[in-house]
Parts: structure tokens; C-alpha cells; sequence
């Protein structure tokens, strides 16, 4: 059995790119989005919006104004994106039907689901039977021009894109089976991005941290002719110290201020290095993680195109089994 491949993946404002913005990313499916170059991309053959009377980009202009309304704005997630490959077997009406019918379908409780149907694209190595859509869904229920005070969580379970695999499924096989073809399987997975685990706490400590370095920067900026000054009378201000029980105090607070600058100065110098090393780290840990991704959608693809030629190769069996019977059943007649 064939299988249809549905990647699921977040538009969120701490993603890069077109991703990090839920208008941007409708336009860019539209073939809207100005300074991009389209040649080897697939031209759009349908789109629509469920859930809403609004065009897509007066929606999500509204969508991303509201989440960044919430404490956790510099993170937000716009929206939740399918990405459904379509089977290149029927004619590209009846792939819009499916497409027009899985969009109703993903914008049931109050969501508001846009789609766009691509042509394949054009790119070297692209599969040319790889039609596809796009759905973009919001993460809040939409009622009456309103969004729900809170995101609907339910929407995000594993059990939900589990009814999804199903729904999308028997759609396709609806129309695969008006023209009398063999039913696909569904897969739904996941892309996943790489993030840092950190605690609530971790996170306000990483802030205050930072606010403290700033302040000790600020600090040793203003500081920094009088560290100067003290840097050059330092051994006279030890060795007078020792002479003499009856210094004077206010040599004495200078000296111990140059100290404790000083010592602030080295946290805060080790503190870079240690950001910095994390920084270095977790870089790396997203280009492994984008390295594996590519590496196993390369494999998803191969794997596609692989089901493709052996369907067209049973195709192909099956006709010249049929126009082998047809010829012998001529025969009989005559």
C-alpha cells in the first residue's frame, strides 16, 4: 500500500525565516510575498481560508497581534502547520476537493484553517509527481471575530493528530476510490524543532543574570578613570598601608572599592565565557538537529518516490494484463 505523508511543524516567532511570523508565511504560500524569488517553486493552483469571512492576512495580522499580547511574546506560536502531499494519480480537481474537504475538517471546534495547493516545484532532484498543500491553522479558537482568552491544548496532543491521520485518510481514499484506484496509507510526523530545556526558574535566573551584568558593565564604564588612577598608586597604597596603623581611612575605602571592582570585573569576564561557551554549544546543537532533519526527510522523499515507481510499475503490469485479456478475449469472438 502507498502512504501519504503529512509533516507537522509550528509557526512561531522563535523560529527564523518566513516561519518566524504568521503573515509572512501566509504570504509566502500565496506566491504574495514580495523580494522572493518563485522560478523553482511550485506555482499555487488553489487556496481558501475556513473559519473566517477575513482575507488570510487581515486574520493572521490579527492572530499575531494577540499572542504578542502574552507574557511569553518573544516566543510566541502563531500557528500550526500541515504540509499534505497529494496523490498525482487523479486530476488536480479532484486533489482541490480534498483539499477544500480536509481544510473543513481541520477547522472544526472554532479554528480557522487557510490551505493553498502547490504544483511541484521545480528544483533539481524534486519529484515530479509531488503535489502538495499547505494548511495553517491557528492555535486559538476564533468565535465572532474573538480569540479565546487561552490556546485550546488539545489541539497539540498526540492523540489529536492521531484523529487527523485518520480523517485525512479516509478523504483521500474517497477520491482514490471514485476512480477505481488502490488506497494510500496516512503518516502524520512531526517536525521537530530544537529548543533548550530550561526550567521557569533557569529562566528568571538567566535574566537577572544578565540585568546584573549590564549593571556592572555600566558600573566599571563609569569607574574606569578612577580604576586607572588606583592601578598606578596600588603598591604605594599597600606599602603605606603596612607602614603606618594610623592611614588614612578615606585611602583605605578607595583601596578597598578598586578591590571590589576588580573582583567584579573577573565574575563578570568569566560569566561571558561561560554564556559564550553555552551560546557555541547550543548552536551546535541546532545545526545537528537541522542536519538530521534534512537527513530524514531526504529518506521520507527517497522513500516516496521509490512507492511511486513501483505503483507505476504495477500500473503499467496491470494494463498490459488487461490489454493481454482484451486481445485474447477479440480472439474467442472472432
Amino acid at each position: 500500500m502507498n502512504t501519504i505523508f503529512v509533516k507537522a511543524r509550528n509557526i512561531s516567532k522563535s523560529l527564523k525565516g518566513n516561519r518566524g511570523s504568521a503573515v509572512n508565511y501566509a504570504k509566502y504560500i500565496l506566491r504574495e510575498m514580495k523580494g522572493v524569488d518563485y522560478t523553482d517553486k511550485g506555482e499555487i493552483i488553489a487556496s481558501g481560508i475556513e473559519g473566517t469571512e477575513e482575507s488570510p492576512i487581515d486574520f493572521w495580522t490579527k492572530a499575531e497581534a494577540r499572542e504578542n499580547q502574552t507574557k511569553r511574546k518573544d516566543t510566541a506560536r502563531f500557528a500550526k502547520e500541515y504540509i499534505m502531499a497529494l496523490p498525482h494519480e487523479i486530476p488536480k480537481e479532484e486533489m482541490q476537493k480534498i483539499c477544500e474537504s480536509v481544510a473543513k475538517i481541520l477547522a472544526k471546534d472554532n479554528r480557522v484553517v487557510q490551505w493553498a495547493m502547490h504544483e511541484p516545484d521545480k528544483t533539481e532532484g524534486s519529484s515530479e509527481n509531488n503535489f502538495h498543500c499547505h494548511f495553517l491553522m491557528s492555535e486559538r479558537e476564533y468565535i465572532d471575530g474573538k480569540f479565546a482568552e487561552t490556546k485550546n491544548r488539545e489541539w497539540n496532543k498526540k492523540s489529536f493528530l492521531q484523529k487527523h491521520k485518520k480523517e485525512i485518510g479516509a478523504e483521500i481514499n474517497k477520491s482514490l476510490e471514485r476512480y477505481n484506484l488502490p488506497r494510500w496509507s496516512v503518516e502524520i510526523g512531526e517536525d521537530v524543532e530544537p529548543k533548550i530545556d530550561r526550567t521557569e526558574n533557569q529562566i528568571r535566573a538567566e535574566r537577572a543574570n544578565q540585568k546584573a551584568l549590564k549593571k556592572a558593565e555600566r558600573k566599571l564604564k563609569l569607574a574606569e578613570v578612577k580604576l586607572n588612577g588606583l592601578g598606578r598608586s596600588e603598591r604605594q597604597h599597600s606599602d603605606e598601608l603596612g607602614r603606618t596603623e594610623n592611614a588614612d581611612s578615606g585611602i583605605k575605602e578607595r583601596y578597598a572599592d578598586f578591590q571590589k571592582l576588580e573582583r567584579a570585573y573577573t565574575d563578570f569576564q568569566q560569566t561571558e565565557r561561560l554564556r559564550e561557551a553555552e551560546q557555541r554549544k547550543l548552536e551546535e546543537e541546532r545545526r545537528r538537529a537541522e542536519q538530521e532533519r534534512k537527513e530524514r526527510l531526504q529518506r521520507i522523499e527517497q522513500q516516496r518516490k521509490l512507492e511511486a515507481e513501483r505503483a507505476e510499475r504495477e500500473r503499467q503490469e496491470n494494463a498490459r494484463r488487461n490489454s493481454k485479456s482484451n486481445n485474447r478475449d477479440s480472439g474467442w469472438s472472432r
